[in-house]
């Protein structure tokens, strides 16, 4: 269930704007959608629907059914409204199922994505459920897991450029995902989107800030990034998650094997999936710097390493900044 979906038709997306601080309020349904209940096997039984986790952008439950011989299984569904939790919805599906590919065993099986018969208004994402344990990861365990994605998928860009099919979403913040010739091309247009968006949320502050907007789209990032495509070196495509901060990557109650989830992907330089580590707030930092450079090593120059991973990770401040407006601590950052 799934098609080629549809970008924005514009950017920024007006009705992203409109939906910057969406909260869901309403509770899980008493009873499971005829459409979604079509993607589960024949003769399965809804047993109940329970809210599972927390969010502040879609409803997510936890749906526990009995399948034909007496088998509990349980199922996650997300779910939006409109043409935001479409594309949502999209997104994750894609993400998730090209994440699979790489590590089944880590990854949430996806089974579905669609509308539900009784609203077609409402979009949902249907997959696998996995108890978890909310605590960071042990940094070998998972950094062993990102490195086996990243080797494995480099050079596997089904255009051999930097980009995604679809758009994906940063929470509810929809990714320019268009296919680029250059890292640096794709990575600039990726900071631009996100510092537009910020402000947008945010409001403006002041021609000194705009000014140093300017310096960083134009001299701070083709400093930090053409280096690794000149002089006949190339960026080689592998698949980025883009969200990898530990409420997205949680050991599995039952297997304790590493599950992360809520992928945004794209094909881009294995580096840039290291930049929501920099920060403090997510308890990760040098530890699991230090194992992934163990690992796969540094792009050259490898000088340059920490002010890219500094460059990577501002855009995920942006991001929090962005989806928060209310709270002035995120744009200090």
């Amino acid at each position: 269930m799934s098609d080629n979906g549809a970008a924005p038709e514009q950017w920024p997306p007006v009705d992203l704007i409109a939906g910057l601080s969406l909260e869901t309020t309403t509770g899980p349904e008493s009873e499971l959608d005829e459409k979604v209940h079509s993607q589960l096997p024949p003769k399965t039984e809804v047993l109940e629907i329970t809210p599972s986790g927390a969010s502040a952008w879609v409803q997510t439950v936890r749906i526990r059914t009995c399948q034909e011989g007496g088998t509990i299984r349980d199922y996650f569904k997300k779910s939006q409204s409109g043409r935001v939790g479409r594309r949502m919805m999209l997104g994750t599906f894609a993400s998730g199922k090209i994440f699979y590919d790489y590590a089944p065993l880590n990854i949430p099986k996806p089974i579905a994505w669609g509308n539900y018969k009784s609203n077609e208004d409402m979009w949902f994402y249907l997959a696998e459920y996995h108890d978890m344990v909310d605590e960071v990861p042990d940094p070998q365990q998972f950094v062993s897991i990102i490195v086996k994605i990243h080797q494995e998928s480099m050079g596997k860009s089904p255009t051999g450029k930097f980009g995604f099919d679809v758009p994906t979403h940063l929470a509810n913040i929809p990714i320019d995902n268009d296919w680029e010739e250059t890292w640096e091309k794709f990575f600039t247009k990726a900071m631009k989107r996100m510092l537009e968006l910020e402000e947008l949320s945010r409001g403006r502050v002041d021609e000194e800030f705009e000014e140093l907007k300017q310096k960083l789209l134009t001299r701070v990032i083709p400093r930090l990034l053409r280096p690794l495509e000149s002089g006949g070196r190339k960026v080689i495509p592998c698949l980025v998650h883009s969200d990898l901060w530990p409420g997205n990557c949680m050991p599995d109650a039952d297997t304790d094997e590493i599950m992360i989830f809520d992928s945004c992907a794209y094909w881009g330089h294995n580096e840039s999936d290291l930049g929501s580590w920099r920060a403090p707030r997510y308890r990760m930092g040098k530890p699991f710097l230090r194992e992934y450079q163990k690992r796969i090593g540094m792009s050259y120059p490898e000088e340059d390493w920490d002010d890219r991973n500094a460059s990577y990770a501002m855009r995920y401040d942006l991001l929090v900044s962005a989806l928060f407006p209310n709270s002035d601590k995120f744009r200090n950052l």
